[in-house]
């Protein structure tokens, strides 16, 4: 790319670079360490010359007053990531970051909730204290009251009783709650207290961890809802803030991709068999003005940001790919789905997001990744006997041999038993096979020992987690 048009995002970012590059020092001490003029960087060509950066590179390695642009007076909060892939690290943000995940959850909210004309109980299901996911959800509805959504927010965490208690209080005032979630956390609710919220008009948003259409499913089943629009999920990261988020017509391309094989094939680029299980990415909208980002060689995404404490070229360490929305109807159309294709906004961008690789157990020298195992324990069949929640092990013995266990969690008043192993357990051989060709020839090789141990435990037992954010591999 040359000089960018001035109405192209890369403008906007090409000149949020130039000023991060004079006004942070830590990025500008990065600059000089690899031989870079600042002035220097003048087209998207230099852009893209510039160094990756990433958690351990940049933040760890700097002060976080070095990180920050402005005067301290500017950062309005420091909050912590949950640390599930470690130890949780500071984040600054203001009230720039504020606006702009108000201004892209106001679409959301508007889209599949209309809570600019809808009375809403809006409950952040996220933790606070020292944590960034709950307070910046909080900050950004207490931003979208100003813009005229009629949000009542309380903030009642992640204990599901504590939050039926809110509901049981406050909820017949309003014509419908929104509940702000991880995944495990929502399908906690529903499971132990699903009455109670199928009495009322339920939109559940999630965030922290993908989902399958499966999972989507099964939730509009527990609301009582099976053909609804109550689920949405929302895509960010600690250090970016948030990005991107489902619209309609992400849904409406995701559910029938889950559904055609070539269509699966043709939009996210991998293809399935009856007997397989669909492995799906993440599909989001998201605004370039606000958050630019780029594919670097190894199919990394490359977030460019601004704010308190900008960000340049930083990994997260998921992978994904970019597409304009002219691109995405061009794979609608061949793949046999103009109607689809319609839908699809030609000028929007979109992200498809493919899942973490920081997070990994390494067994025989394969990396197991949390995704190879999600689509087995959420499967449909095993929707009513386990929560979806899982830890992943590679645990050595002391002859040093290597068993890969699973634990998975049983719903409330489940006990363990030996079909249900057994199940887990095939479902998950098959996704490894299907998804890493390293595990294949592991398998190939070793058979049975190579294969997952399956142990199912009580619900909330040790290492499921109701008060942060879970930790799926260790």
């Amino acid at each position: 790319m040359k000089p960018a048009d001035l109405h192209d995002p890369s403008h906007t970012a090409l000149r949020l670079v130039q000023s991060i590059a004079l006004s942070v020092p830590a990025y500008r001490r990065l600059l000089d360490q690899h031989g870079i003029d600042a002035s220097a960087i003048e087209t998207m060509t230099d852009l893209e010359q510039l160094p990756t950066t990433s958690k351990d590179t940049y933040r760890r390695a700097n002060a976080l007053s070095d990180l920050q642009a402005g005067r301290p007076e500017d950062v309005e909060t420091i909050a912590s990531s949950a640390g599930s892939s470690g130890t949780p690290t500071f984040w600054s943000r203001g009230q720039r970051s504020t606006d702009h995940g108000a201004a892209m959850f106001g679409h959301v909210l508007r889209e599949c909730a209309d809570t600019e004309h809808r009375a809403t109980l809006a409950l952040v299901t996220f933790p606070l204290g020292p944590y960034i996911g709950g307070a910046f959800m909080y900050a950004m509805l207490l931003e979208l009251r100003k813009r005229g959504h009629r949000l009542s927010i309380a903030t009642p965490g992640m204990d599901p009783d504590v939050v039926a208690d809110v509901v049981s209080e406050a909820a017949d005032g309003y014509q419908q709650i929104v509940i702000f979630a991880y995944p495990p956390i929502a399908r906690d609710l529903l499971d132990t207290h699903g009455d109670l919220f199928r009495r009322h008009n339920v939109v559940i948003i999630v965030g922290g961890e993908p989902v399958s259409e499966a999972w989507r499913s099964l939730v509009h089943t527990m609301l009582g809802d099976n053909q609804g629009d109550r689920v949405r999920v929302v895509y960010g990261a600690t250090d970016v803030g948030f990005v991107g988020y489902e619209t309609a017509a992400t849904i409406t391309v995701r559910s029938a991709a889950a559904r055609d094989s070539g269509l699966n094939l043709a939009m996210f680029g991998t293809e399935y068999a009856d007997e397989d299980i669909v492995q799906q990415p993440a599909f989001v909208q998201y605004r370039p003005e606000f958050t630019y980002i780029e594919v670097d060689s190894d199919g990394y995404l490359l977030f460019t940001v601004g704010g308190v404490l900008p960000l340049v070229r930083y990994r997260v360490n998921d992978r994904g790919d970019t597409l304009v929305g002219s691109a995405v109807r061009a794979r609608l159309v061949d793949a046999g789905y103009p109607a689809l294709a319609e839908d699809i906004d030609p000028n929007a961008h979109y992200l498809l997001v493919f899942g973490r690789t920081d997070v990994a157990a390494i067994y025989s020298a394969v990396n197991i990744y949390p995704d190879y195992f999600r689509p087995a324990v959420e499967h449909i069949s095993l929707a009513t006997r386990l929560t979806g929640r899982f830890i992943a092990r590679c645990e050595t013995d002391n002859e040093q041999r290597q068993t890969l266990t699973l634990d998975v969690e049983l719903r409330p008043q489940q006990q363990p038993d030996p079909e249900t192993a057994e199940q887990v357990r095939q479902l998950s051989i098959a996704s490894l096979r299907q998804l890493s060709a390293e595990y294949r020839v592991v398998h190939d090789q070793k058979g049975q020992e190579a294969e997952p141990v399956v142990r199912l435990r009580p619900f909330r037992s040790d290492g499921f987690v109701t008060g942060g954010k879970q930790k799926s591999v260790e």
